[in-house]
């Protein structure tokens, strides 16, 4: 049996991703997905359901951009799975500090909270790109290498011909 990836490490795989669904991610990367959300929200304060909608739609815009969800649906999962707490008229929000998180999803707030996520996730989105890039390079040098070894060829073929 294989271990799980490390919190950050699954998260650094679902980063470079597009239009992922959070009801479809196995438990480790939805948990590093919310806690990426978890993290954009303010400490310490009371906020209105206008403010976390807020910050979440910057969130998703931004470090959060993989997920294909809209921001209500990610305050119900934040909420649901106790990254989030809520009063009982939806009026007042409260991020979950990480000490009282679930035993589980501590590890991963912790690393969270020892990084910058917005910046670690462009760091991470830009490595990725730097990584296609020279993929892309050396494959098109292999390809203008194959053309002209291929014309090459053709060339003292037809010289033999000629002769």
């Amino acid at each position: 049996m294989s271990a799980s990836p490390t919190p950050q490490a699954a998260l650094a795989a679902l980063v470079l991703k597009e239009r992922v669904l959070l009801g479809s991610l196995p438990a480790h990367e939805h948990a590093a997905a919310l806690a990426l959300a978890w993290c954009a929200l303010p400490r310490d304060t009371v906020l209105r359901e206008a403010d976390v909608n807020a910050a979440l739609k910057r969130c998703l815009a931004d470090e959060a951009s993989f997920l294909d969800v809209d921001h209500v649906e990610l305050r119900r999962w934040l909420v649901d799975t106790g990254w989030l707490t809520r009063d009982g008229f939806g009026r007042e929000y409260r991020r979950v500090e990480p000490a009282a998180l679930p035993t589980a999803l501590q590890p991963i707030a912790a690393e969270l909270l020892a990084i910058d996520p917005p910046r670690w996730v462009a760091s991470v989105r830009a490595a990725s790109a730097q990584q296609r890039a020279e993929r892309r390079r050396a494959w098109e040098a292999r390809q203008a290498s194959a053309v002209e070894s291929d014309a090459s060829t053709r060339s003292a073929g037809k010289k033999s011909v000629n002769e």
